[in-house]
C-alpha cells in the first residue's frame, strides 16, 4: 500500500510539473509566435522542450515539435539570429520545379537519393532579396547553357544527410534522411520589420506570461474563494493542526480567547481573533496554552489549545504530538535546521546567540513559546546554538537563520509564526476575484525584484540558493498536494518569474534583444548582427551552464548531500 501511495504521489507530481511548466513555456513561446506571425515573419519551428526531437508535425510553414528536455522551448523566427547561406560553398545543386518556379533546392545529394534530378552548376543566385524587389532567382548551367529560374518565396532547402540503410525504399530514405527548411527572403525576416513590430515580437513572450499569471490567479480565486471575516465561525479544520488536536471543528463559533491575564473579550468577527494572537505573541510571559470558549450546536464549550510554533527562518516546526516537551517535528533534509545538525525528535533544552556582537549565555526553554520569543528577537539572523536532547545524549547544534529583512522581502512572510490552525469560512466573492489577480501579480513581481536584489546585494543569498528545473519540480509537487487552487497560484507566481527573468538585459534573453533595439533607437543604426549573434551564443552557453549547476545543487539537496 505504501509503495502504491508513493507511486501515485510521484505520478501526480510529474503530471503537475509537466502541466505547469508546459503551460508556461507554451504560452511564452506562443507570445513570440503570435506577434511574429502578425508581422508576417517566417516561423520555422514552434517547440516545447530542448534537445533531441520526440514528436513533430508540420502545419503550414511551421513545424510543431516536442523535444526531450522539458526545461524550455523556442520559436525559430527567421532573422532572429545571423543565418548562414547554405549555398555559399556549393558548386552544384538539384532543383525541383513546379509551374516554372523552383520549389525545392536539394543540397549535397552525394548518395544520389534524388536520382531523377539533374546536378546543375550554380552560376549566380539571390534567395534573400535585400531590396524587397520580389525577384528571387537562381542561375545555373543546364545542358551547357546558362538558365535563370525564378524561385518561389516559400521554396524549401532540402538537406540530405548520410544514408546508413540501403535496404529502404526511395521514399523511406527521403523521409528518414532528409530535412526541409524554408528559405527566408528579407521581407519575411525579423530584421525587415519596423522597431515597434520587432519590439512586440521580443516582448510578446513575457507579455503572455504576465497575461497567463493574471488568468490563473483569477481562476484560483474563483475556485478557492475568500475568507469571510465578518464572523468568528471556523472554516475547515485540518487534522494536522493544534485546533484539531484540541477538538475544534468546522462551523464552531469562537466566543472568547484567554491566556493568563490576556482576554479577547466577546468576539464578534475574525479581527478579534487576529488582535488577540498579535498581543499573545508579544507577551513573553503568557502561558503556553490558550483557553478557547466556543459555541457548537447552541451549546457553549471550552478547550485548551497549544499554538504550533514554526520557525520559518530555519524551516523548523514543533512536534504537535508531544506537549510535554519542546520536541522538534519532521524536518526536511534541505532545511537550515537539518543542515545545522538538528534532527526530527530532538528535544530543545536551551538556546544562545553565537555572534560576537550579540553573545548571550544559554537561555533555558520550557515551551515552544520560549523558542518563538528567542528566534523572533533574532532579526539580524545571527548564528544560534541549540542544546538538544537526542535519546540520552545532549548535542549542540549551530544554525544560521535568515535575517528578518531578507526573509520577509523574499518570502513575504515573517521569520517566525505561532499558529492555532484555524481559519474563517470561505465564500465566493466576484469583486475580490476580479481584484485578486492584479494584487497577486504585483506581489509576485515585487517578490521577484526583492529576491534579485538580495542575490546581488546580500551576503545571505547566493547562486547556491537558486532553483532550477529539479527544484521547480519539487515545489510544484508540494503545491499540487495542497490542491488545484494552490497549484494554480504557484503556476501564476512561476509565470510572473519566467516573464520577469526573460526581460533582464541579457543578450540570450528577450530583454537583451530589447536592449539591442533600444541601442538602435538611440543611435539610429542597427548593431552588428555578427556581434549580436556572438553575444547571444556566449550568454546562452553561460545560462545553460548555470542551469546545469543549479540543477545539480537541487539534486544534491534532494538526496541529502547538501
Amino acid at each position: 500500500m505504501i509503495l502504491a501511495f508513493n507511486l501515485w504521489d510521484t505520478i501526480v507530481s510529474v503530471l503537475a510539473f509537466v502541466f505547469a511548466l508546459g503551460l508556461i513555456i507554451a504560452i511564452h513561446e506562443g507570445g513570440h509566435f503570435f506577434f511574429a506571425r502578425k508581422a508576417n515573419i517566417l516561423c520555422r519551428e514552434y517547440a516545447f522542450g530542448m534537445g533531441p526531437l520526440i514528436w513533430k508535425k508540420k502545419k503550414g510553414e511551421t513545424l510543431y515539435s516536442i523535444r526531450a528536455l522539458p526545461i524550455g522551448g523556442f520559436c525559430a523566427i527567421a532573422g532572429e539570429e545571423l543565418e548562414e547561406d547554405p549555398l555559399k560553398e556549393l558548386k552544384t545543386i538539384k532543383l525541383v520545379m513546379e509551374n516554372g518556379k523552383v520549389k525545392k533546392l536539394v543540397l549535397n545529394d552525394k548518395k544520389n537519393v534524388f536520382n531523377d534530378l539533374c546536378e546543375l552548376e550554380i552560376v549566380e543566385y539571390d534567395l534573400f532579396d535585400a531590396n524587397d524587389s520580389g525577384n528571387l532567382f537562381i542561375k545555373v548551367i543546364e545542358n551547357g547553357n546558362e538558365v535563370t529560374y525564378p524561385v518561389d518565396a516559400q521554396a524549401l532547402y532540402v538537406f540530405v544527410k548520410e544514408v546508413k540503410q540501403n535496404s529502404l525504399s526511395k521514399q523511406q530514405v527521403i523521409d528518414k534522411y532528409t530535412e526541409e527548411i524554408q528559405i527566408a527572403p528579407h521581407n519575411r525576416t525579423l530584421g525587415a520589420k519596423n522597431k515597434r513590430q520587432r519590439a512586440m515580437v521580443m516582448f510578446g513572450g513575457p507579455l503572455m506570461n504576465f497575461v497567463l499569471a493574471i488568468v490563473v490567479f483569477f481562476v484560483a480565486a474563483l475556485l478557492m474563494g475568500f475568507s469571510d471575516t465578518s464572523s468568528s465561525t471556523l472554516g475547515e479544520v485540518s487534522n494536522d493542526t493544534p485546533a484539531y488536536a484540541a477538538g475544534l471543528q468546522e462551523n464552531d463559533k469562537i466566543l472568547e480567547l484567554k491566556a493568563g491575564s490576556l482576554s479577547s473579550g466577546e468576539l464578534k468577527d475574525w479581527s478579534g481573533i487576529s488582535s488577540f494572537m498579535s498581543e499573545y505573541k508579544k507577551e513573553k510571559d503568557a502561558p503556553a496554552t490558550i483557553t478557547v470558549i466556543y459555541l457548537r450546536d447552541g451549546e457553549t464549550k471550552s478547550t485548551e489549545i497549544t499554538p504550533m510554533v514554526v520557525i520559518y527562518s530555519i524551516s523548523m516546526v514543533q512536534d504537535l504530538s508531544d506537549n510535554a516537551n519542546v520536541k522538534i517535528g519532521e524536518l526536511s533534509e534541505q532545511s537550515l535546521a537539518y543542515k545545522g545538525g538538528l534532527r526530527t525528535g530532538d528535544i530543545i533544552q536551551s538556546i544562545k546567540y553565537n555572534d560576537k556582537e550579540k553573545t548571550s549565555e544559554y537561555v533555558l526553554v520550557s515551551s515552544w513559546k520560549d523558542v518563538y520569543n528567542i528566534f523572533t528577537e533574532n532579526e539580524e539572523g545571527y548564528l544560534m546554538t541549540l542544546k538538544v536532547l537526542r535519546g540520552s545524549e545532549t548535542v549542540e547544534c549551530t544554525v544560521d537563520p535568515y535575517s528578518k529583512e531578507l526573509f520577509e522581502k523574499t518570502q513575504s512572510v515573517e521569520t517566525t509564526a505561532m499558529l492555532l490552525g484555524v481559519s474563517p469560512r470561505t465564500r465566493f466573492n466576484l469583486g475580490k476575484s476580479l481584484i485578486y489577480p492584479f494584487t497577486e501579480f504585483v506581489g509576485s513581481l515585487k517578490n521577484m525584484i526583492n529576491t534579485l536584489g538580495m542575490l546581488f546585494f546580500s551576503k545571505e543569498v547566493g547562486v547556491n540558493d537558486l532553483s532550477g528545473p529539479v527544484g521547480i519540480f519539487s515545489l510544484t509537487s508540494q503545491a499540487a498536494k495542497q490542491g488545484f487552487g494552490t497549484l494554480l497560484n504557484f503556476i501564476g507566481f512561476l509565470s510572473v518569474n519566467v516573464g520577469f527573468m526573460n526581460l533582464l538585459p541579457i543578450p540570450a534573453l528577450d530583454g537583451g534583444r530589447l536592449l539591442f533595439l533600444g541601442y538602435e533607437a538611440v543611435t539610429k543604426k542597427k548593431p552588428s548582427q555578427k556581434v549580436e549573434t556572438a553575444l547571444i551564443s556566449v550568454t546562452m552557453i553561460l545560462l545553460l551552464i548555470l542551469i546545469a549547476y543549479v540543477s545539480l545543487n537541487d539534486i544534491l539537496r534532494l538526496i541529502g548531500v547538501k
